[in-house]
């Protein structure tokens, strides 16, 4: 097959802005050039030709922060269960993810940490066959890495993590995990202010581990402490931690003037009212802000009766709750989250998919390949109708994964 590819007449989005009437070319896994159509059409005559006129044509979105979509969730700790996760998140236009693994008895921490690090050696072995030129049979995004959300955490603020996966600060508990993970473990969350966090945090930190506040009650200096010590990121920024308060601004308070905390935000619309959704993206800029989908096992399904960590949970209207009426996770998928930030926050279209895009490329270390329509960057492509933002398409590696409406046309010169 012939593996040069040219996605001709879109929008291309870059990091400052979107550029009409442009061409991406791919040769094999990467992107080769862009430029204007004509001339790349012109200049590559024999390419197959992706028509996306009338398309924004914009990097594939990473999602740092999953637990589940699809009926399947990262405990199930099975390759049918990051299958499915995969295949719905491309037809969201994610073309990389973490699957999250959330607080539970350690066997089972250790099994899904596990399951999750093959799972991404496997999806690291299918880009090195796309590198040949290739295609290989396959569906879905990659699988980029293991986000850890525990069992560090403060009890005093949950959520829905079952009570009795959390534990105290263990350095020998880490180790088991970071084994587990060989390697693939990108974040992991922990709450500072316990006895013993900080020395998690500097371990974290040492081992190229994303440190990220999370399921906390730290106060604001304790944060600052933990930052010295290497904390950099901040999960679910305002849920499950202490709120900002003008005499006491706690964690979100640090999280949104502390510039070397990146803030992850559910764009849902249930778990950070619109207003709080602004502040967070005014206060940190599209290189601060992360969106994420926090996503359960409910994610593409209907309303009904499901199951988080051992515990049920309700999904009505959308929203995933506990009996307690605790958010146990969201529905919410990313080319959503993305269109929220334009709704709720007013921002434009260029940062909002930074903030799905290059932002959590960069934060997981994954920069100089993935986030950006560039030549040289891994060909992870969504194409976007331009007036509903719907994904028409999504391309990892160079191999179409996903495809709506979708056509090979010829782009008339």
């Amino acid at each position: 097959m012939n593996s040069t590819l040219l996605i001709a007449g879109g929008a291309v989005v870059s990091a400052s802005a979107v550029a009409a009437d442009t061409a991406v070319l791919i040769r094999g896994s990467k992107v080769a050039e862009v430029g204007p159509t004509r001339d790349l059409m012109t200049r590559n005559p024999d390419s197959t030709i992706i028509d996306a006129r009338g398309a924004i044509v914009a990097p594939g979105f990473i999602d740092v922060h999953i637990h589940g979509s699809a009926g399947s969730d990262t405990m199930d700790a099975t390759p049918l269960a990051f299958a499915r996760m995969a295949e719905f998140a491309s037809a969201h236009g994610v073309t990389g993810f973490l699957p999250t693994v959330m607080s539970s008895p350690i066997h089972k921490m250790l099994a899904a940490t596990r399951a999750a690090a093959q799972a991404a050696q496997a999806a690291r072995a299918g880009a090195r066959d796309a590198c040949s030129g290739h295609c290989q049979p396959r569906r879905g995004a990659q699988v980029l890495g293991v986000n850890v959300e525990g069992p560090f955490l403060s009890p005093a603020f949950k959520g829905a993590q079952p009570e009795e996966g959390i534990i105290s600060p263990d350095p020998a508990v880490l180790d088991q995990i970071l084994e587990a993970g060989g390697g693939h473990v990108r974040i992991m969350t922990v709450a500072p202010e316990l006895p013993g966090a900080i020395s998690i945090v500097k371990q974290l930190a040492s081992r190229g581990v994303v440190a990220s506040v999370g399921h906390s009650g730290a106060s604001c200096d304790e944060i600052g402490k933990a930052v010295e010590a290497g904390l950099r990121h901040v999960t679910h920024t305002y849920n499950g931690m202490r709120g900002l308060h003008h005499r006491e601004p706690g964690v979100v308070g640090a999280a949104l003037v502390r510039p070397e905390l990146t803030c992850e935000i559910i764009a849902d619309g249930v778990h950070v009212h619109p207003i709080a959704v602004q502040l967070a993206a005014v206060a940190k800029g599209p290189n601060g802000t992360v969106l994420i989908t926090d996503s359960m096992r409910a994610a593409g399904l209907p309303n009904g009766d499901y199951e988080l960590g051992g515990q049920h949970v309700i999904v009505t209207s959308g929203a995933a709750r506990l009996d307690t009426g605790v958010l146990a996770g969201s529905t919410l998928s990313m080319d959503v989250a993305v269109r929220n930030m334009i709704k709720f926050a007013g921002i434009p279209l260029h940062a909002s998919i930074a903030m799905a895009t290059s932002t959590p490329a960069r934060i997981i270390g994954l920069a100089d390949r993935k986030g950006r329509i560039q030549p040289g960057m891994d060909a992870d492509v969504v194409l976007l109708d331009a007036e509903t933002l719907e994904v028409k398409a999504t391309l990892v590696m160079g191999c179409t994964v996903f495809e709506r409406q979708y056509s090979d046309r010829s782009v008339d010169l």
